[in-house]
């Protein structure tokens, strides 16, 4: 038995961010039937289906296999975006003869998933003698991430040329396959394993090895990990000066930094626990720049009369966040040179 498969394509990529961006739509997932097989011969069939996008761009790909547990998976395919049914399909070929096989249709859009019902079909000719199939073990994912991940398992090629790859996605209806390794042909327990990327942070996702030579395929079991929070950034102070403008406004520099979190809280300005300037922030993760107070009367008599004895007026920035940050910071204030 041959198996037709590609690796993952960049299609696969970017229908992986779609499936989880969580737009804010009323948009409703693909609509999608799975119909007869058709040109079913020896070792080929062409697998059909339809698909509607509901106006979204969408991609499909169909699953098949000797059970319905499946376990192979064509190319995903653009399905375009249109609001209508379209017919599509699929052949694969390297199947063995005078043998039951099952598929169904899966297609991806941004609003969700939606898998069609099951369908089989029998090749033509005599089922080839049977053999031992491989088997699959998965493992525990490791190197979780906040976008990322490691799959592991065993598998044992029972001595028959064996491939294994690894299915994951949302549900444990999968979707996405990684690339498929060849897993060699000896009698032992073998490590299998395949990073993943792209994920989306504080995500579950399931996962499960599959195995597959000349003796059939095998299903390891289904698994779950869930990536990490999205690293909170945190509010820095840029300098420890600056300069009012005759518009009694000053500007404190500040950055969001350390994380892919926007950083938004309060910031104000005080003198001798006399608050003299004040307002709310959002600064975009890993940018920075002026925060512009402007200074009350107080503030501003503050800064005449010690500017002109001590030139530079300093004065305590505090800043606070939603999410617990507290910090402070003494800068000096100094007019521009007006007349």
């Amino acid at each position: 038995m041959r198996k037709s498969r590609l690796a993952l394509s960049a299609v696969a990529v970017i229908a992986i961010a779609a499936v989880f961006a969580g737009f804010a739509t009323a948009a409703s997932p693909p609509t999608v039937t799975t119909s007869p097989a058709s040109g079913v011969g020896g070792s080929g069939a062409t697998l059909n289906g339809s698909v509607n996008p509901n106006g979204q761009d969408t991609s499909y790909a169909f699953q098949w296999g000797p059970t319905t547990g499946y376990g192979h998976e064509t190319n995903l395919t653009d399905a375009g975006s249109g609001s209508t049914a379209s017919s599509v399909n699929a052949t694969v070929s390297g199947l063995d003869s005078g043998t039951t096989y099952h598929f169904r249709i899966i297609a991806i859009n941004a609003t969700g998933t939606s898998v069609g019902s099951d369908q089989s079909f029998t090749t033509t000719g005599t089922a080839p003698a049977p053999s031992t199939p491989p088997t699959a073990s998965t493992g525990a994912a490791t190197n979780v991430g906040q976008g990322g991940a490691t799959l592991n398992g065993t598998f044992n090629p029972s001595s028959q040329g064996t491939t294994y790859w690894f299915e994951y996605g949302p549900t444990s209806n999968y979707g996405f396959p990684t690339s498929a390794v060849n897993g060699g042909s000896g009698s032992t327990d073998q490590p299998a394993s395949a990073n993943v990327a792209g994920l989306l942070p504080s995500t579950t996702y399931h996962y499960r090895l599959v195995s597959f030579s000349p003796g059939g395929t095998t299903l390891g079991s289904d698994k779950t990990f869930t990536t990490g929070a999205a690293s909170t950034s945190q509010v820095s102070f840029i300098g420890r000066m600056g300069f009012v403008s005759p518009g009694r406004i000053i500007g404190v520099e500040a950055a969001c930094i350390g994380g892919t979190s926007t950083c938004a809280g309060h910031v104000s300005m005080s003198r001798n626990g006399v608050v003299i300037g004040q307002r709310d922030f959002s600064i975009a993760p890993n940018t920075g720049g002026f925060q512009n107070i402007e200074l009350s009367n107080r503030g501003w008599r503050m800064l005449l009369r010690y500017n002109g004895v001590f030139h530079l007026l300093p004065v305590t920035v505090t800043v606070t966040t939603p999410g617990g940050q507290h910090i402070t910071q003494t800068i000096h204030l100094a007019r521009w040179i007006w007349n």
